[in-house]
């Protein structure tokens, strides 16, 4: 593994390797800003663009790797200069200062010419009125750059504007117009009055490019990237997998797609640190903490005491109740709100005439909440989200193999063959296991009906494989066509009577099936033959639910988690079937009271509760559903809330299901859902659509 350098909060730092490396997303854009800027080293037109995006997403790393581009063209060298002004802004209150700005950039990126022609004249300007200075570094900038053309790139370009003020700025355009020498490319955490206000002297001046934020898939490719510029190959393959792609989409959750955080997080990546997920976001939180404290201190007292009280609150709130709380007027409240949305710190949603505000980053919150509380809530919420984003790892109870490993490990234990196995078999058998692979990957991916074709083409040349018609079976099954299966079951059986896997996953076809007693006995079956086996454990509990045999499953629930509960990374049950079938096996709140009430006891005993969060949530789609009464949906939340509202860990899904209800009876009301945290809303939404 290499250690390569990667910068969280200052890309220019990186080499131009790394920056290349690591780039994702914009190669179009960074083409299209080079190729501009070559016109405009030749051409008497020349362009001007301004790059708006919230801080972290990775504007400063594109200015960097399209100042590396230019630097390294040699047919530029002798036909543009590059200023990059890298501060915030800061020191700049006028036109002079900001020429004084460009000559210390020039100096640092040309100490040679800058030493041997202009030292000694910008020296002399200390020594002038400011008036004179000014003129006469305006002179001197010209002279300097001659008949080549003047690049700058300059970072946060709302920061030197705030400091030119109005009439710095009219003095800045006046001079770009008539001395045709300079072409510009900027970044700004939004638009500005400075270039947004009608009469403003840059108004209509720069061409607006919006950075969007990284998508899960883009963000999957950074991390990607990072993984393999430091030659982590482990890492670049667990990201690859399916457990892998969860992880990130529970990251993703929380960062959403800033840049800058997944940076950060890569720093404390490995594959356990991944799998394991809370540790290293907790560790990015804390590294993070710093910078929106910063960004705290950048603003106003009062424009802090509103951020801090949306913190507080976590739920989008109305003008009206952050002024009340605030103890300012609701027209200072408007006007500083209008503030921090233009500076990236606050979005809005009207619902009518009445707007809801809430902070952009969750981030910014969750690292102010840290320090607050300990920590404790976030990462119950972190646990949560990595047990939410494994639906499919949940969901696997039809595949022959153990879940979360690695693709290429599941489709080598599938195949269980070694390489000498390999070497010995025909070509006919290596083509049908490469089927297998192949079908094996499709399905995994939940592409099943590519997944059968698969299958079925690889048993036309090795019919008597009994490990292909047990996943042709499953696929079908997967495709609902489960009287389909039962045949290609049996046939499987007729082969290999043997093989637990085949039993369990005939045991799931029966189920769905209604036939849960043969059901039952399959699953015994299988773990006569397999006591290790996890699956056929927790599947014979559903059945035993739909028999009615409530006792006997409970106790059997206890058994197979004494049994399984240390077993890391295993499946502990379909919680969602349990509750779902709990749910509909009656309507008479004593009876749900006992049975939930049992089975959380059951899974807290071996510290498991919080798998219960996402069985609750899983349900509520069977709530909503019109043929269930309100008053039904609102007994069943009071009944978890009586079960569950004092432990800690079932809080998040509890937050949900009273959202929920509350929807329910409030059809179409989107205060309801603004009472949750914007992440926590997503999921929810995602969850009612």
């Amino acid at each position: 593994m290499k250690n390569s350098f990667l910068s969280s909060f200052t890309p220019s730092l990186m080499s131009s390797e790394t920056l290349e490396a690591i780039f994702v997303q914009r190669h179009k854009l960074a083409q299209d800003l080079v190729e501009l800027i070559c016109d405009s080293s030749v051409d008497e037109s020349k362009h001007f663009r301004l790059l708006v995006g919230m801080r972290g997403i990775g504007k400063t790393h594109t200015i960097a790797l399209i100042y590396h581009r230019l630097k390294a063209n040699k047919e530029l060298q002798d036909k543009l200069l590059i200023a990059w002004l890298k501060e915030d802004g800061w020191g700049v209150s006028s036109w002079l200062d900001l020429l004084m700005k460009i000559f210390q950039a020039l100096a640092i990126e040309y100490p040679a010419e800058y030493q041997a022609t202009i030292h000694d004249k910008i020296e002399s300007l200390y020594e002038m009125s400011s008036d004179d200075a000014m003129y006469q570094g305006e002179i001197i900038l010209q002279e300097f750059v001659g008949s080549k053309t003047l690049l700058l790139l300059a970072e946060n370009l709302d920061e030197i504007f705030n400091g030119l003020k109005d009439i710095g700025q009219k003095q800045f355009r006046a001079y770009i117009q008539n001395h045709n020498f300079i072409t510009i490319v900027a970044t700004s955490q939004s638009l500005f009055t400075g270039v947004a206000k009608k009469d403003a002297a840059f108004y209509g001046f720069f061409a607006t490019e919006y950075l969007d934020k990284l998508t899960i898939e883009e963000a999957t490719k950074l991390l990607t990237k990072i993984a393999q510029l430091q030659e982590d190959s482990e890492l670049e393959s667990f990201i690859q997998s399916s457990t892998g792609r969860d992880r990130i989409k529970a990251i993703h959750h929380l960062a959403g797609g800033n840049h800058r955080v997944y940076i950060i997080f890569s720093q404390f990546l490995s594959r356990n640190s991944l799998d394991e997920l809370v540790k290293p976001v907790m560790q990015t939180l804390d590294e993070l903490t710093p910078y929106y404290q910063a960004r705290m201190q950048w603003l106003s007292p009062q424009q802090r005491k509103i951020i801090e009280f949306l913190c507080d609150r976590r739920n989008a709130v109305s003008v009206k109740e952050i002024a009340q709380r605030c103890f300012i007027t609701h027209q200072t409240a408007s006007g500083q709100l209008k503030d921090l949305r233009a500076k990236g710190y606050v979005t809005a949603e009207s619902l009518g005439r009445a707007s809801f505000y809430e902070l952009h980053e969750p981030l910014m919150r969750i690292c102010l909440e840290v320090k607050k509380q300990r920590g404790e809530p976030i990462k119950l919420f972190i646990d949560f989200l990595r047990i939410w984003y494994t639906e499919e790892e949940l969901k696997q109870r039809l595949e022959i193999l153990p879940e979360k490993c690695l693709e290429r490990e599941y489709i080598n234990r599938a195949l269980a063959v070694s390489e000498e196995y390999n070497k010995s078999i025909s070509d006919k058998e290596l083509d049908a296991n490469n089927l297998l692979a192949q079908g094996i990957f499709e399905s995994h991916k939940s592409n099943y009906q590519k997944a059968l074709e698969l299958f079925s083409q690889a048993i036309k040349i090795t019919p008597d494989n009994y490990v292909l018609w047990n996943n042709r079976a499953t696929t079908l099954g997967k495709l609902g066509r489960y009287e389909d299966a039962i045949e290609s079951h049996d046939k499987a059986l007729e082969i290999n009577p043997d093989n637990h896997n085949t039993w369990n996953n005939f045991g799931v076809t029966l189920y769905y099936l209604g036939r849960y007693q043969e059901s039952l006995d399959s699953y015994d079956k299988a773990i006569s033959l397999n006591h290790e086996d996890n699956y056929p454990w927790f599947n014979r509990i559903e059945v035993l639910f739909k028999l009615n045999r409530w006792e006997e499953g409970l106790t059997n629930l206890e058994e197979s988690l004494s049994r399984f509960a240390n077993y890391q990374d295993t499946y502990k049950g379909d919680i969602q079937e349990y509750i779902k079938i709990i749910w509909e096996s009656t309507k008479k709140t004593n009876i749900w009271k006992s049975r939930l009430k049992i089975l959380v006891e059951t899974y807290e005993k071996y510290h498991l509760i919080s798998l219960i969060n996402k069985g609750i949530i899983d349900n509520i789609p069977n709530l909503m559903s019109d043929m269930i009464s309100n008053e039904a949906a609102r007994i069943w939340l009071e009944v978890w809330q009586e079960i569950a509202g004092h432990k800690p860990e079932l809080q998040i899904a509890l937050r949900f299901l009273k959202t929920a209800v509350e929807y329910k009876e409030n059809p179409g009301d989107r205060k309801v859902l603004l009472q949750l945290p914007k992440e926590e809303r997503s999921l929810l939404e995602s969850i009612l659509q």
